[in-house]
């Protein structure tokens, strides 16, 4: 019988090494043309601006902001050029008879104080205001008796104070959600919420408060994003929530849009209108944005100009989703 092979023969071993070695020399010359494709990839996605996204997108799944103050004041619509440097507007606008930044956030404003009704014998209240500009419209156009306006930081306070500091009928406050809280009973008669609401801590608060606020026969009038319709099962749910959270828009605390009336009943308002007003909003914005983020972002990379582009992304995938809808609602 014969005994057992406890070891390779050598011919068996030099079989082995010359496979290694032509192994080893594919191996070298692969190297340097995997190396000019990684090269070309790499200089792809950072001329495309697609490694920035990509690290903005992990610095926000790693490092989420725990304030909504300061997402708030991070994502900002930084969107004036200095040809403009007045104009501090940060809204998407309203783009219906438009092409013009500055001319949509001034529509937008507008269509919101036709619809209250604002006139000069009104005592109006402007909770959480993104800009100077809006407190102008109040102001100078509808001359309204009087204003008191909510910031929600020191920024925007100085800002407001600069450029509308010598209407004597502005008041301005300091505080956001507490300071409404805070409001005296029936202490105006038109209360405004211009593209703040889904912002705030919550809106079954939000809504309580001013109905304190308002005197009878009062008007609230505000924007808000809502969902289109309730999500499918618990993964689409989560999906959605996950993405909003790194765009900056909170979807986990928005109510769907068949629900909005009766939140509202709930709260006291018994005569509620609402437009929706998605298209001439949100579809004009970011259609106007992916014509002309390229110029603008030379203006705003230094404010974390890719957050702006993360949020557009996010409202582009639910408007084609059909999940989002963009709301102006009147509630007496």
């Amino acid at each position: 019988m014969a005994k057992p092979q406890l070891w390779q023969k050598p011919n068996d071993l030099s079989i082995i090494r010359t496979q290694l070695k032509s192994m080893d020399k594919t191996k070298s010359q692969l190297m340097p043309i995997l190396s000019f494709l990684l090269g070309v990839l790499l200089t792809w996605l950072f001329m495309s601006g697609l490694m920035a996204q990509g690290l903005a997108l992990l610095i926000r799944i790693w490092w989420p902001s725990s304030s909504r103050e300061r997402e708030l004041k991070v994502d900002q619509w930084l969107l004036n050029t200095p040809l403009q440097p007045s104009s501090g507007w940060r809204l998407p606008g309203y783009w219906r008879d438009t092409s013009q930044y500055r001319q949509a956030c001034s529509e937008m404003a507008g269509l919101l104080a036709d619809k209250a009704c604002l006139s000069s014998q009104d005592e109006v209240l402007d909770v959480a205001f993104t800009s100077h500009d809006q407190l102008l419209v109040w102001l100078d156009y509808y001359q309204v008796q009087h204003l008191t306006a909510i910031a929600s930081d020191e920024q925007q306070m100085a800002q407001a104070l600069e450029h509308c500091g010598h209407f004597n009928t502005l008041k301005l406050v300091r505080g956001g959600d507490k300071s409404l809280a805070e409001r005296p009973e029936n202490s105006c008669d038109k209360l405004i919420g211009l593209d703040c609401v889904y912002h705030l801590e919550s809106r079954s608060h939000f809504f309580s408060h001013a109905r304190k606020a308002l005197r009878p026969g009062g008007t609230l009038a505000f924007t808000d994003m809502v969902l289109a319709r309730p999500f499918q099962d618990r993964r689409e749910q989560r999906l959605v929530n996950k993405l909003g959270r790194i765009s900056g828009l909170l979807v986990e605390d928005m109510p769907v849009k068949e629900t909005y009336e009766n939140l509202l009943n709930q709260h006291g308002f018994e005569q509620v209108e609402i437009l929706d007003i998605t298209d001439d909003v949100l579809s004009g914005f970011c259609f106007w944005f992916g014509q002309h983020y390229q110029s603008l972002s030379a203006f705003t990379r230094s404010k974390m100009w890719i957050r702006l582009r993360l949020q557009v992304w996010f409202i582009r995938w639910m408007l084609h989703r059909e999940q989002l809808r963009y709301l102006m609602i009147i509630a007496r």
